[in-house]
């Protein structure tokens, strides 16, 4: 799930895009020529599983494609990849963009998400997204009913395979299991819908039925590549994650912060904490858990995940600080003086929400 979804740019400056149906994605797919797929800063399953499976479509439909990504991804998600070399070319070289006729972005709800790819925006053909709060950059495909962008490119794959375009693709079919298995937390999450359970149930067959007969990674193998292991430093900051935790609204609203210093101290990269936000989610009684991460490059910022285990909207939180997302899934950027300061703007204002929550609801 994204995180921060705002767009730097005032909404009385971005040009309105129009919207496009997957027919007609569908239609363009086989033209596109050497095509770059876009993804958003600090890529999660959902991201990076649909980016490399519309690799896979693009380049069965006759096509080339390439993923770039902002920031480097995740170790632990590089197999979705599918081997060493195509993950490091995620990392776009300087004049590199120059090489391809189309560009499209998956998963990405609005031009901050970009980074530093931001400026091959103007060259954006279709944006592919799920995010009913973001800040659409080109004509756009956006579902919020979906519950991962993995289940949209799914759609295009179900639709280029009636058409007879291309044939199965198992190893796609992988990717979009696992982008759909993230975004809905094993489908423990309340995005989760009859639709993405059916979804996910054709993908699970297909799998399954490759991996009977090639010896090839089945359904489980993915999840366990995908939840089945942590690093030591990972599981190092989920410890200190515990330790940190912090308890607002009579113990129904708790957050972990972590600062620069601290990650120095530990050991730890924006990597190794970037699942915090379940640790403060996970405690018993707690409606919303926050994780507020204090930026490298301007300590002013603290970058904000939200997520709660009940209906209180984190996307209109975070759309007060130029962020959004999911009602039960956001984030944004907090600017604040110290950690201290950070954390009790954050806390007010989630625990507003929180207490909005409560007095509905008894």
């Amino acid at each position: 799930m994204n995180d921060a979804i705002g767009s730097s740019v005032p909404a009385e400056e971005l040009p309105i895009y129009p919207t496009v149906s997957l027919e007609e994605i569908a239609d363009a797919l086989p033209s596109l020529g050497k095509t770059l797929i876009l993804t958003h800063v600090n890529p999660d399953g959902d991201c990076i599983g649909s980016a490399f499976a519309l690799r896979d479509l693009i380049r069965a439909s006759g096509g080339d494609a390439r993923v770039v990504c902002p920031t480097l991804l995740p170790k632990r998600l590089r197999f979705l990849a599918g081997c060493e070399e195509e993950a490091d070319r995620t990392v776009l070289g300087e004049g590199e963009a120059d090489g391809y006729a189309t560009i499209l972005s998956v998963d990405v709800a609005s031009p901050v998400q970009l980074g530093d790819l931001a400026p091959l925006i103007p060259r954006v053909r279709f944006m592919i997204d799920h995010h009913g709060l973001g800040t659409p950059f080109a004509a756009h495909f956006v579902d919020p009913t979906a519950s991962a962008a993995g289940e949209i490119v799914c759609r295009l794959y179900t639709l280029l395979r009636m058409r007879g375009i291309i044939a199965p693709l198992p190893d796609a079919a992988r990717r979009l299991y696992a982008a759909i298995v993230s975004d809905t937390g094993s489908f423990k999450f309340s995005n989760t819908t009859e639709e993405t359970h059916r979804i996910a149930g054709a993908l699970l067959s297909e799998i399954n039925e490759d991996a009977a007969a090639s010896g090839r990674p089945d359904t489980a193998e993915v999840c366990r590549s995908l939840f089945g292991q942590r690093t030591l430093r990972e599981m190092t900051a989920q410890m200190h994650a515990i330790e940190g935790l912090r308890f607002f609204e009579d113990g129904h609203l708790a957050a972990v912060l972590f600062t620069q210093q601290m990650l120095a101290d530990w050991g730890l990269t924006e990597e190794d904490i970037g699942n915090a936000v379940e640790t403060p989610r996970a405690v018993e009684g707690v409606l919303v858990g926050l994780s507020l991460r204090q930026q490298h490059d301007n300590p002013r910022e603290y970058k904000v995940s939200s997520r709660a285990n009940a209906d209180v909207d984190c996307a209109a939180v975070c759309a007060n600080f130029g962020g959004g997302g999911h009602v039960r899934a956001a984030g944004c950027t907090i600017e604040a003086d110290t950690p201290e300061e950070a954390l009790s703007v954050a806390a007010e204002a989630f625990g507003e929400a929180v207490r909005r929550y409560l007095a509905d609801h008894t």
